[in-house]
């Protein structure tokens, strides 16, 4: 009998220990999971906690600690007037400008930018409604704007003009035939050659007599002929090349 109720038993048995077995499988997975969960949420972690330590690097900045010198010098020999030349002269002047080093950064586009934005709105400051302009008001804008004006050109010729005519010489003929001369030359070549061709050819803003000495030299206008008074200017010694006449432009 008890081995009868034994074997009636054992199939009872089998399915309890299955669910206890198929129970701790899902509890082993449910546990592998969570540790799995946790690896992935400590690297995701340790990838992106880097940038809250990481910053750019600090710069110190002394205030009033640095001079910005810019140093910029002419100098041209000078003529003696002797037969036999064993001598040599050299008149030499030097240009020191010193400004303050800024302590601010400044960027180019944030100049460029407050330009525009300040050009616009003397543009537009006056205007109501839409933005498009009438006749009338274009004519108007255009008569407020002030002309360009190249003052340091300017001055310049104002300078060679009273040093010219200091020497005795017609500072104003000197300086037109120079500049007609100028217009006469299409090629220049080198770096002096280029300035003295920016430094001869006026600016829209000077006055016409300078504008139509350099229109009559693109014109092909004998120019010592329209300037009969400019002789033995200084500046020829400078701008040109003098052997028995005028044979090469340095302009």
């Amino acid at each position: 009998m008890q081995s009868k109720a034994s074997k009636h038993k054992q199939p009872n048995a089998r399915p309890e220990s299955t669910r206890r077995a198929h129970k701790m499988n899902i509890m082993g997975l449910l546990v592998i999971l969570l540790l799995a969960l946790d690896a992935v949420q400590a690297v995701d972690v340790n990838l992106t906690t880097w940038r809250q330590h990481r910053r750019q690097k600090r710069f110190l900045i002394y205030e009033d600690g640095g001079i910005i010198k810019l140093v910029t010098g002419i100098a041209f020999p000078v003529n003696l007037d002797e037969k036999h030349a064993w001598r040599q002269l050299i008149c030499l002047m030097n240009f020191h400008y010193q400004f303050p080093e800024p302590t601010s950064p400044i960027y180019w586009w944030q100049l460029w930018r407050q330009e525009t934005l300040r050009r616009d709105h003397r543009d537009h400051s006056d205007l109501k409604g839409p933005l498009k302009l009438t006749k009338e008001q274009q004519r108007q804008q255009n008569a407020s704007h002030a002309p360009q004006v190249d003052a340091a050109q300017q001055f310049l010729y104002e300078l060679a003009l009273k040093y010219m005519n200091q020497r005795g010489q017609d500072g104003k003929a000197c300086l037109q035939r120079l500049i007609c001369e100028n217009g006469q030359v299409h090629e220049h070549n080198g770096l002096y050659a280029q300035l003295l061709h920016r430094l001869l050819k006026p600016h829209r803003s000077l006055p016409k007599h300078y504008l139509d000495a350099y229109s009559m030299g693109r014109h092909g206008v004998n120019c010592r002929q329209a300037f009969p008074t400019a002789v033995h200017c200084v500046l020829d010694d400078y701008v040109h090349v003098h052997e028995r006449g005028l044979t090469q432009s340095y302009v």
